[in-house]
């Protein structure tokens, strides 16, 4: 059975919205990527790269640093996708946790020491071999406060955004509350929380803010 993680299940404009980047900027981070999707994996990192780049301002030139070492040294096609690296970062490089002790990826091993923000990584579920299987996208502007309620995972609704106990489409929510339904109506139809009916919307907003 092939593992849904890798099938192609994001074009590039779906992937950017998901990780609230522009499309034309989600292509030069995958220059090398000849196809016209992306597959979970490859969502992921592009979730963190921005996550990065927002949340902690990491300059690019430091995250494609970053990306060559790991790459090298792990022999992983997709390391930030890897839980056991124990990624920090300090605004100005990229750690990862070597042999016991915090490595700079982005100055290609050398050894350093940064203030520990893992904001991203906290939101990120993974399976026994250290891959992840799903995360829980930022709904407040990349704020480390925003609730789990809101999953991207390949197994449900096709990948994109959904709720997370119930697997129901933030898009579906979303159109339905803009058509004139209230979000008690909704969380009454999906029986499910008004919070919930809340994050969705929100989530599609905050996907769509990021889009323009």
């Amino acid at each position: 059975m092939t593992d849904s993680r890798i099938s192609p299940l994001y074009p590039f404009a779906e992937a950017a919205r998901i990780a609230q980047t522009p499309t034309s900027t989600l292509r030069s981070w995958f220059p090398k990527h000849k196809g016209e999707s992306l597959n979970f994996l490859q969502l992921v990192e592009a979730y963190t790269i921005q996550t990065l780049r927002s949340r902690h301002q990491l300059p690019m030139r430091a995250i494609k640093s970053a990306l060559y070492y790991l790459k090298k040294e792990t022999g992983a096609d997709h390391p930030l996708a890897l839980a056991h690296l124990g990624f920090e970062t300090d605004g100005c490089e990229l750690f990862i946790t070597h042999l016991g002790q915090l490595v700079s990826a982005t100055a290609q091993g050398q050894i350093a020491m940064g203030q520990v923000l893992k904001a991203f990584l906290q939101r990120v579920d993974h399976d026994k071999a250290g891959l992840a299987t799903r995360f829980y996208p930022f709904t407040r502007d990349f704020r480390t406060d925003s609730p789990r309620l809101i999953v991207v995972d390949p197994l449900f609704n096709f990948g994109r955004p959904c709720l997370a106990r119930r697997a129901i489409s933030t898009t579906i929510i979303a159109r339905r509350y803009k058509a004139g339904e209230s979000a008690e109506e909704l969380a009454d139809d999906y029986k499910c929380t008004r919070d919930e009916i809340d994050e969705a919307i929100r989530t599609e907003l905050e996907l769509a803010c990021a889009k323009n």
